[in-house]
């Protein structure tokens, strides 16, 4: 018979290599040795840290068990120095609880010297993460205050919200409800008496604390714990998180529930800003009331062409009169507007339009290519053009769904290093770029989240050394955008002493880092 630190052993080495130990070994033989199991097996779905040395765990609580066994019960080992005497049931059982024991102290022990050393520290973060996607509703009150630089604080607005899946509520300071309950969204204004209708996709909902941006922010950025504290009467951990070349902000995660319910910004621009759920009920049940379409007694209706829920592709070509390009999945809901088409698919959304103009991507967006032309990737969204029609996805599956649509879909490769080819090397002052960036995070000169005024600034700086005074020498109609990897870019030029303009993301590697010029080639 194995000895319970062997079986122990197997089990995490059969856990390790997928291997589903209670198929292939059975059940533990104990309701003890059970427990423990089951502990390892809560243990292993958590991240792994990293530890001292292979295998430390598993020495540390063998070498605690042996240290106890000796010292509580030396003639518990007598049977091993004798293979070939067989052991009675109940002998085998009273030696092996002891030692079941043992090893849970020694497993215990070493947990706490995992924590008090700080390796498991960011496994708060990766339970809120978990946390926030589990969630299935909430109930709470969140309130905005605002912090000076001398220190002043004063409440902003204090708002109600409501959220069970898609659907959700927000009631304002001064009374004013916004509701979108899946198949209306609507607001109902107390002061002027109205009910306006609003269109039900897309809805980008900002209310400046999004709980699943939260979670994806703690897991991108650098953080650490703090320490405990307690906000609105709950336990709380509190995270510093530190945005490459930003100022760092803090975030407090409530021990209970595992779910964010305090952020505070960074100062900028003299002010801080506080959101703080001084009630938060998640999980919890909602009156289905909240989220029904009513017209109260002596309240006029107002429609903002809010679209209409239509059965069929053909219904939705007759109202917007455009003809939709469809991916081969069918949508769960299709909405049709006067000159637009939206197709639902829950975690993500199609917008179809008429083209018009010229196609210009976001400042800053990366590019791609699709249907034979630019694909601009920014953030969540994939937008290109496509027989006459502007194409826009957006969502969890945007890729999936882009793809059943445009023909050479082909997104940035950010392996590739453009910047590489350039003739002449820029130098690049890394403490004033990390201080261009805490600028424009405080919302001063946003042009440096662009590339092609980045490169604009610096070809007419190499013309006018002296300044760019009224228009520049060289305008905006020469640059044109050819490379953008969202790291990397290169912007051509059509006249003057520069003919390439090379750009990377130095301090931070996302949608609000800046760009600065790392080369060039000359005319």
């Amino acid at each position: 018979m194995n000895s319970p630190e062997e079986i122990l052993s197997g089990y995490i080495d059969a856990l390790n290599a997928e291997q589903e130990p209670e198929k292939h070994r059975g059940t533990a033989a104990t309701p003890e040795m059970e427990k423990l199991l089951a502990t390892v097996r809560l243990m292993r779905t958590l991240r792994e840290p990293a530890l001292p040395a292979p295998g430390y765990p598993l020495r540390l609580a063998g070498a605690v068990a042996s240290k106890m066994q000796k010292s509580s019960q030396p003639a518990l080992n007598e049977p091993e120095k004798q293979p070939h005497k067989r052991i009675s049931g109940s002998s085998r059982r009273r030696w092996l609880l002891p030692s079941v024991a043992a090893l849970a102290a020694g497993l215990l022990l070493c947990a706490v010297l995992l924590s008090w050393t700080g390796l498991f520290k960011r496994d708060v973060v990766y339970a809120m993460e978990r946390s926030v996607a589990q969630l299935h509703n909430y109930h709470g009150v969140l309130e905005i205050r605002t912090t000076n630089a001398a220190g002043r604080e004063w409440m902003n607005r204090r708002v109600e919200i409501w959220s069970e899946g898609n659907k959700y509520a927000v009631r304002q300071n001064d009374g004013t409800l916004t509701v979108n309950n899946g198949e209306r969204k609507w607001q109902v204004l107390p002061q002027s008496k109205e009910v306006v209708l609003l269109p039900l996709l897309p809805d980008p909902v900002r209310n400046g604390f999004d709980l699943r941006d939260e979670a994806r922010r703690a897991i991108q950025y650098p953080h650490t714990v703090i320490g405990p504290e307690t906000v609105a009467g709950r336990q709380t951990t509190k995270i510093k998180i530190s945005p490459p070349g930003g100022r760092t902000y803090y975030l407090w995660i409530d021990n209970q529930t595992s779910l964010p319910i305090q952020l505070q910004t960074a100062m900028q621009n003299a002010l801080q800003t506080t959101y703080t759920f001084v009630s938060f009920e998640p999980d919890t049940r909602i009156d289905p009331q909240i989220f029904a379409y009513r017209l109260p007694e002596g309240y006029k209706l107002v429609e903002k062409d809010p679209g209409q829920l239509v059965s069929t592709v053909g219904e939705a070509a007759a109202i917007s009169r455009i003809t939709p390009l469809l991916p081969k999945e069918a949508p769960a809901r299709i909405f049709a507007f006067k000159d637009r088409i939206v197709l639902d698919y829950g975690d993500t959304t199609i917008v179809e339009s008429a083209a018009k103009g010229p196609f210009e991507p976001a400042p800053g967006a990366a590019l791609g290519a699709a249907a034979g032309g630019p694909l601009e990737v920014w953030q969540e969204r994939l937008r290109w053009r496509q027989d006459g029609l502007e194409i826009q996805v957006e969502g969890q599956r945007r890729t999936e769904l882009a793809s059943q649509i445009a023909t050479g879909l082909t997104l940035p490769d950010t392996g590739k290093n453009p910047v590489n080819k350039a003739q002449v090397k820029v130098p690049v002052d890394m403490e004033i770029a990390r201080n261009s960036q805490q600028q424009v995070d405080r919302g001063s000169s946003p042009w440096q989240l662009d590339p092609l005024q980045v490169a604009l600034t610096f070809v007419n700086l190499k013309v006018s050394p002296e300044g760019i005074k009224g228009e520049p020498e060289i305008p905006a109609s020469s640059f044109k955008l050819v490379a953008n990897n969202g790291v990397e870019a290169v912007v051509a030029v059509a006249g003057g002493p520069v003919k390439r303009v090379y750009l990377q993301r130095l301090v931070r590697q996302d949608e609000t880092g800046i760009w600065s010029v790392v080369g060039y080639d000359p005319r």
